[in-house]
């Protein structure tokens, strides 16, 4: 007789997010945003790192196009790549666009362990996912939600910090195929960012470090949905989570061939 697999650890804490945004809690939420887009700003002031982006002008465009909901993704190697990542952006970007600055997935046994971790993640635009429960939880009809609103959210598909790429997992395809407008994919690859934030103890900042980071071409859901080959739910889930892959890792390999060059 088999036993039964113990159900997936749950969120603990009341759903962060409020049905509607006050005006106080929006004033809230983005001076924890500036705030933590200073700091990140930080390890990169006056060159004590360094952080090229490539196709930037790709991103910025994309953010700024609030026509289309905007998901991007990106490979994941450093315990903090958000929000280092988005200190790429001016403060003139990321002022214009604040009202549309990324919603992000962040696991709930890290960022949510308690109360005070729950607020301060969840003005950050933080999503709590529950690792182990499956593509349809609140975290991602959440997401889906923003995305119908036609706002931004970034996902790390590899599900976890990795020092090498692994298989993504198929909640990115599930945020791509519900939305009611399908998304623009925007693929990005940071190298580096682990030497300026190391995963492993003692966690404090680095200097003198380089970081690349590489936009790639951007997938219209519009036009891949439609072409799309099997019928079911799950296989056509996974269909497309195997194209976001391909094109994600390519880009990889592509930045890995020019850095050996």
């Amino acid at each position: 007789m088999t036993t039964p697999s113990s159900p997936p650890d749950r969120f603990n804490f009341p759903w962060p997010f409020p049905k509607k945004e006050s005006l106080l809690y929006r004033l809230k939420s983005n001076i924890a945003m500036c705030t933590v887009q200073l700091l990140s700003k930080t390890l990169f002031a006056a060159n004590v790192n360094k952080m090229v982006i490539r196709n930037k002008d790709v991103l910025v465009k994309h953010i700024a196009n609030t026509s289309r909901p905007l998901l991007t993704i990106s490979n994941h190697r450093c315990n903090i790549d958000d929000p280092l990542l988005w200190s790429t952006l001016t403060w003139r970007e990321f002022f214009a666009n604040i009202s549309r600055y990324r919603y992000t997935l962040a696991a709930h046994n890290i960022c949510f362990t308690k109360a005070w971790h729950t607020t301060l993640f969840s003005l950050g635009r933080c999503v709590p996912i529950v690792r182990g429960a499956g593509v349809k939880q609140e975290g991602m009809d959440f997401c889906i939600e923003k995305l119908d609103e036609r706002k931004w959210v970034h996902v790390f598909p590899e599900g976890k910090v990795t020092p090498q790429p692994i298989r993504i997992k198929w909640g990115v395809a599930r945020l791509a195929m519900e939305a009611k407008l399908p998304p623009i994919v925007l693929p990005i690859w940071v190298t580096g960012m682990d030497t300026v934030w190391p995963n492993e103890k003692p966690y404090y900042p680095r200097f003198g470090h380089s970081v690349e980071v590489t936009v790639g071409e951007p997938l219209d859901m519009q036009k891949i949905l439609p072409t799309l080959r099997t019928s079911t739910e799950i296989d056509r889930r996974k269909e497309l989570a195997d194209i976001i892959q391909g094109k994600l890792f390519s880009l990889g390999e592509a930045v890995g061939v020019r850095s050996q060059n």
